[in-house]
């Protein structure tokens, strides 16, 4: 049921106009769930299977970032303005050296200045500089410290999240409901280490007919979750319990990244997955989830 799902997004994600009905400019408020702005990365809007395919966007305060599905590039682009669908602009492609497997998807650390980073294997755990170089910081024991792993569709597909109220990574394996917490401080073996709450399950089930995280993002007291083919994006405790959901209506949503500076309003990122854009929705609240892990002033 996963992959026939994941297949209608794709087929939706392929044929999809977005329609952006916002007033242009910056808006002083609005509603939870709106569409604030898009912008169209070069990839083109058919699917093109080597760079279209992206499920994550990362968020330095600054700029826009994004890795091909296991790539070896780190994209950078401008932040789009407000009230439209726009091209990218400021284009910067980077080499990443350091991660023979690729990179999957990143996070941005605020007090590093650095991006938490999954590799292509689905277990190696990065700092990845924005000049592109990745360095290992431990791996993730498939047998041990995934307690209830469920292998889906795409079993290597990692989301990643840190955390900076704990200086912790939250790890959501595609299409699973368990996400996991790790510390950013390896073992001595140089494995992870589970968080004293070492996981949380997701339950969409009453809004969407099924349950499952597409990406996760955090900087503040609560978790941001997507959801691939339900038109909602969820809060939950860091300890599993729902908050709310609100709207975010994209086929085909992917990982997710904070921001509280870039509008007049607070919004978070999503990487259509299947598709070469990535949009930003409007959080549930004024900087509910910050830049970088949060903990910090604006």
């Amino acid at each position: 049921m996963t992959s026939f799902r994941r297949t209608l997004a794709v087929i939706a994600s392929a044929v999809l106009v977005t329609a952006l009905s916002l007033a242009a400019g910056q808006r002083a408020s609005a509603s939870p769930g709106d569409l604030v702005a898009e912008v169209l990365t070069p990839e083109g809007s058919t699917i093109l299977w080597a760079r279209a395919i992206s499920p994550s966007v990362g968020f330095d305060g600054s700029h826009l970032f994004y890795v091909e599905y296991a790539g070896s590039v780190l994209h950078r682009l401008d932040v789009p303005p407000a009230g439209s669908s726009t091209a990218a602009t400021g284009l910067v492609d980077t080499p990443i050296s350091g991660a023979p497997s690729g990179i999957m998807s990143i996070a941005y650390d605020r007090a590093r200045d650095v991006f938490w980073a999954v590799g292509g294997d689905g277990v190696s755990i990065y700092k990845l500089t924005k000049g592109g170089a990745a360095t290992l910081v431990f791996r993730v024991n498939a047998a041990t410290e995934r307690p209830g792993f469920e292998a889906k569709m795409y079993p290597a597909e990692i989301k990643l999240a840190y955390d900076a109220a704990d200086d912790t990574l939250w790890y959501s394996p595609d299409a699973s409901v368990r996400i996991f917490h790790y510390l950013v401080t390896p073992s001595a073996l140089g494995s992870a280490v589970l968080a004293p709450t070492p996981y949380i399950d997701v339950d969409m089930n009453a809004e969407c007919g099924y349950s499952q995280s597409s990406g996760v993002a955090v900087g503040g007291a609560d978790l941001f979750v997507s959801i691939s083919g339900c038109p909602l994006y969820f809060a939950f405790t860091k300890t599993g319990a729902k908050v709310g959901s609100w709207p975010m209506n994209l086929a085909s949503a992917g990982d997710l990244e904070c921001d509280d500076v870039s509008y007049g309003v607070s919004v978070v990122w999503v990487k259509d997955e299947f598709g070469a854009r990535i949009q930003a929705y409007e959080q549930p609240s004024a900087n509910a989830c910050g830049i970088g892990g949060a903990t910090s002033t604006r």
